[in-house]
C-alpha cells in the first residue's frame, strides 16, 4: 500500500494533481530578486495556481453538469465581514490588494482562499484530502533538509549567508516555520499514537526536530498545548494496547533532541525571563538604560507587550474602529500614533511595525469586533467539525496566532482542514 498515490493516479485526477503541486511546492517558493524574499513569491504562486484551477472548474461546470454544495455559514460570515471592513476602509487599495511587500491577509487573498475551499470541497473525497496532507508530510522532510543545512552552515556556504542560530528553512522566519510544522506535527502525533501509523513516527521525529531548531517560543507554546491535548485524549481511549509504549517513544524524542541540540534555548529562555521582568516593572526605561539586565538574543516579549498595548489603545480609540476596524492590512498606517514610547527602548526602536504580533488583536484592529468574532466562529466551526486527526494541530495553530499571524503556506493548510470539516455531514 502506497503512502501517496502513484503518478498515474495523480494524472488521472487533474484537480488532485494541481492541489498536490500547490501543497508540495508552495513552502519551497522564494526569490532573492524581490524585496520580500518569501511571502510575496509564495502568494504569487498561490494566486496563479488558484486562477488556473478556477478556470478549469468553471469550464467543467459549463461543459458538463456538476452538482455543487453550499458554503458553511462560518466561512460566508468570515468573508462578508472582511468585505464590509474593506468597503469602509480609508485605504481601500491596501485592503483589497494587501500591504507592501507581502500582500497577504488582503481581501483578494481571502477570496482566493474561498475559491480554494469551494473547488476543493466540491471535487475531493475525504481520501483525497488525506492524500493532500500526506503530500505535505513528505514535503516537510525536504523542508527539514533545508533547515539542517541552515543549522550546520551548509546552506550558508552555498548562498553566502551568515550562520543561522534559528532555522526557518524556506518559510522566511523561525516563527512562520514553527507554525507550519505544528499543523503537520499534530497529524503525525495523532496517526502514530492513536492509529499506530509507524511511518508517522518518522514524520514526528523530523517535524519535532524542525520545530526545536527554530527555537520559537510561540512554537514551543503551541507544542506544549498539542502534547497536553494528546495526553488528555489518552483518558478517553478504551483500547490502550500499545499506546503507552508509543507515548513513551514520543516523550523520549522530545527529551533526547533538546539534550543533544540545546542550541540557543538558554538564551531564548533568558530573554523571556528578562522581558517578563520589564513588562511588570514600573522602571522599564531606567532598566533599559542602565543595562542591569541584558537580552542575549532579542527582546520579543517586551516588544510584543508594547505592541499589544498600543493596538488595544487603537481599537478603543473610536467606535468605528472598535466595531468595523480600519480595514484589512491597514494596521501600519494607524498604529503609529498609538505606538507606546517604551518601544523606543527596545531593540526594534527604529522599526515601522506592520503587525501587532497577535492575529486576534490584528483582526480586531483591522476588521473590528465583527471581524474577530467571525474569525473565532470560524475556528469553533473547524474544531467542532474537523476529523480528530486535525484537532491537535488546530489548537497549536490557535496558540501560535496569539504571538504571530498565519502565513501563506500555513493558511493553505488551515483552509484545507476547513475543506475536511466542510465535507463532514
Amino acid at each position: 500500500m502506497h503512502f501517496v498515490p502513484s503518478m498515474k493516479e495523480m494524472f488521472s485526477k487533474p484537480y488532485l494533481l494541481m492541489y498536490s503541486f500547490l501543497i508540495f511546492v508552495l513552502p519551497f517558493v522564494f526569490s532573492r530578486t524581490t524585496n520580500e524574499l518569501y511571502e510575496f513569491p509564495k502568494i504569487t504562486v498561490f494566486y496563479i495556481v488558484c486562477t488556473i484551477v478556477a478556470a478549469l472548474f468553471l469550464s467543467d461546470l459549463i461543459l458538463r453538469t456538476r452538482k455543487t454544495g453550499s458554503v458553511p455559514s462560518a466561512i460566508v460570515l468570515f468573508l462578508v465581514t472582511a468585505f464590509i471592513s474593506t468597503l469602509l476602509s480609508s485605504h481601500i487599495y491596501t485592503s483589497v490588494f494587501g500591504y507592501f511587500s507581502r500582500f497577504a491577509d488582503s481581501f483578494i487573498f481571502y477570496m482566493a482562499l474561498g475559491v480554494f475551499y469551494y473547488i476543493a470541497v466540491n471535487v475531493f473525497s475525504a481520501k483525497d484530502i488525506k492524500t493532500l496532507f500526506k503530500v505535505a508530510q513528505v514535503g516537510s522532510v525536504f523542508l527539514f533538509m533545508f533547515a539542517l543545512g541552515q543549522y550546520f552552515e551548509l546552506f550558508n556556504l552555498l548562498w553566502g549567508g551568515q550562520l543561522q542560530d534559528r532555522v526557518f528553512s524556506t518559510l522566511g522566519q523561525p516563527n512562520w516555520y514553527a507554525q507550519y510544522v505544528l499543523i503537520l506535527l499534530g497529524i503525525s502525533l495523532y496517526e502514530f499514537l492513536f492509529r499506530n501509523g509507524k511511518i508517522y513516527f518518522a514524520f514526528y521525529v523530523v517535524q519535532f526536530f524542525s520545530l526545536w531548531l527554530t527555537f520559537s517560543m510561540s512554537g514551543l507554546a503551541g507544542l506544549l498545548v498539542l502534547f497536553l491535548f494528546c495526553f488528555l485524549r489518552l483518558f478517553f481511549i478504551k483500547e490502550r494496547s500499545g499506546i503507552m509504549s508509543r507515548f513513551v517513544a514520543v516523550v523520549s524524542v522530545a527529551i533526547i533532541i533538546p539534550v543533544l541540540f540545546p542550541g540557543m534555548f538558554k538564551e531564548r529562555l533568558n530573554d523571556v525571563l528578562i522581558d517578563a521582568g520589564k513588562v511588570v516593572s514600573r522602571y522599564t526605561v531606567v532598566m533599559a538604560h542602565t543595562g542591569e539586565q541584558t537580552n542575549l538574543v532579542s527582546d520579543p516579549g517586551y516588544i510584543r507587550s508594547g505592541l499589544w498595548k498600543g493596538t488595544l489603545d487603537m481599537i478603543v480609540s473610536e467606535p468605528k474602529v472598535f466595531l468595523l476596524g480600519t480595514g484589512p492590512e491597514t494596521f501600519p498606517y494607524y498604529f503609529q500614533k498609538f505606538r507606546p514610547a517604551s518601544l523606543n527602548y527596545s531593540s526594534e526602536w527604529n522599526y515601522v511595525f506592520n503587525k501587532p504580533h497577535n492575529y486576534y488583536l490584528e483582526t480586531w484592529a483591522e476588521q473590528g469586533l465583527i471581524g474577530v468574532l467571525s474569525y473565532l466562529y470560524l475556528l469553533f466551526f473547524l474544531f467542532k467539525r474537523a476529523d480528530e486527526r486535525y484537532k491537535g494541530g488546530i489548537l497549536a495553530f490557535v496558540v501560535t496566532n496569539m504571538f504571530g499571524w498565519p502565513t501563506v503556506a500555513s493558511s493553505v493548510l488551515f483552509w484545507l482542514m476547513l475543506v475536511s470539516a466542510g465535507r463532514k455531514k
